[in-house]
């Protein structure tokens, strides 16, 4: 039988580092391809490959010219940027050359995972024919929830009205994928839709993502740079988990909405702007603003439309059709026919209560298919990974029972947090009180890593 064609390609000089990427790529999923130059690179990518890490210190040709000569040939394809130096200048040259997104050396290998999943999970739509969500297109409208109709029905008015939205739900129930559909809706789909993640960079280096900066404005500054507000000037910019904004910059973001425009990072002169603003959160806002920790004006700002989605416990009518979309997904992914679901899987996972949402139905099933006999997925191939402890309940049962250590206690208490959470590091160093340093040292200590 013959071998399935490479998928990801790994670019790196480093033998020992490429040989350690290419086995855990293997270990999740992946089929990897390696190149130990930029010229290799560019010889070897071809239409299969779905993805690519990329090293910036590559010898001859670096990573940022190598990413302009891979996007030449193909464009679509997202690019991963590994990185050595920890400044906000190397950060921003790898986004401007077009990487999806960067990693500063040393990672979590995990985390590299994860910007792979979520890039070819929300590919950059190639031209106008290809596009979803569409009022002819019933596929992404497809459902049988009364609350996600109204919700369809909602986002398709919504969407010609070019006001601020503010899309609201729990981690993981698909908020990136509906501001996209409501840009795609809208008199801008032929213009860039632009994602920042507030959480994602330091705040100094958001601030010069959101605005840009200006020559000489910090160390490492060499050249000026238009922020995503410029280059989203006439089409949409999406600011995910915007409850994480710092609140130094919630005053010029309150500006941005109010006046559509702004300075640069270091610069005087005005910069105006048509974007159209689109913002997700997955923590109570109006919260955070009785706490003092957002902005009351820069949330009516943002809440001038609400859309809320629906957690998927909320939703099973759905589950069998997202069921299908998914495996439908993973099979073109790997080449090869889809699944089908005995009854007694179907049974299992309608009984979970899926705390982590889509996204960790993804996860189940991409894991389930890595390890089912033939293309059935039988109910042993979902239990195994549903039994992982998960916040099914307001209370561990774990935390019930007597003569635990402390430490039995801690650990428990630390990775139902980090589940319900859906392994969003930030946000569980605010809830359990602790800094994100912190989170990183408990998931080495209890080998969560």
């Amino acid at each position: 039988m013959a071998s399935l064609p490479p998928n990801l390609l790994i670019v790196d000089d480093d033998e020992t580092i490429q040989r350690l990427l290419a086995m855990a790529a293997k270990d999740h999923g992946w089929r990897p391809l390696t190149a130990n130059s930029g010229k290799e690179a560019i010889d070897k990518i071809d239409s299969r490959i779905e993805a690519v890490v990329l090293d910036l210190g590559l010898p001859g040709m670096d990573g940022i010219e190598t990413i302009g000569q891979l996007h030449k040939k193909f464009p679509q394809v997202p690019v991963i940027m590994l990185t050595g130096m920890n400044n906000a200048e190397t950060a921003v040259q790898a986004l401007k050359a077009g990487a999806t997104d960067y990693l500063t050396k040393p990672f979590e290998l995990q985390r590299l995972f994860d910007l792979l999943h979520t890039a070819v999970s929300n590919p950059i739509p190639a031209a106008p024919s290809t596009r979803a969500f569409r009022k002819n297109d019933t596929t992404a409208l497809t459902t049988l929830s009364p609350r996600m109709k109204l919700l369809f029905r909602q986002i398709e008015k919504a969407a010609k009205l070019d006001s601020t939205i503010l899309l609201t739900g729990e981690s993981g129930t698909g908020k990136t994928f509906y501001a996209r559909q409501i840009h795609l809706l809208s008199n801008r789909a032929h213009e860039d839709f632009i994602t920042v993640s507030c959480p994602a960079l330091p705040r100094e280096l958001l601030e010069t993502e959101l605005f840009g900066h200006e020559k000489g404005a910090f160390t490492g500054a060499s050249s000026s740079r238009a922020g995503r507000f410029e280059q989203a000037s006439n089409g949409t910019i999406f600011l995910d988990e915007i409850g994480d904004l710092p609140p130094e910059l919630q005053p010029k973001l309150l500006n941005v909405l109010q006046d559509r425009e702004f300075f640069r990072v270091g610069g005087n002169k005005l910069i105006k702007t048509n974007a159209r603003v689109i913002a997700a959160t997955n923590v109570d806002l109006h919260g955070r603003v009785e706490a003092g920790t957002f902005r009351q004006d820069l949330y009516y700002r943002l809440n001038i439309i609400e859309l809320i989605i629906p957690p998927l416990r909320e939703r099973k009518e759905d589950l069998y059709l997202i069921i299908e979309n998914i495996l439908a997904r993973i099979a073109k992914n790997r080449n090869t026919k889809t699944w089908t679901l005995t009854d007694a899987a179907a049974v299992a996972l309608q009984k979970f209560n899926w705390p982590g949402n889509v996204r960790q139905l993804e996860n189940v099933l991409e894991r389930a298919t890595a390890f089912s006999d033939g293309h059935t997925i039988d109910a042993e191939d979902v239990i195994s990974v549903l039994e992982s402890p998960t916040p099914t309940s307001g209370k561990s049962e774990m935390l019930s029972e007597p003569n635990l250590t402390l430490q039995e206690i801690e650990r428990e208490a630390f990775i139902r947090t980090y589940l319900r959470t859906g392994k969003n590091k930030a946000r569980t160093a605010r809830e359990l009180g602790i800094s994100e340093r912190s989170v990183y040292n408990l998931l080495t200590r209890h080998g969560l890593k």
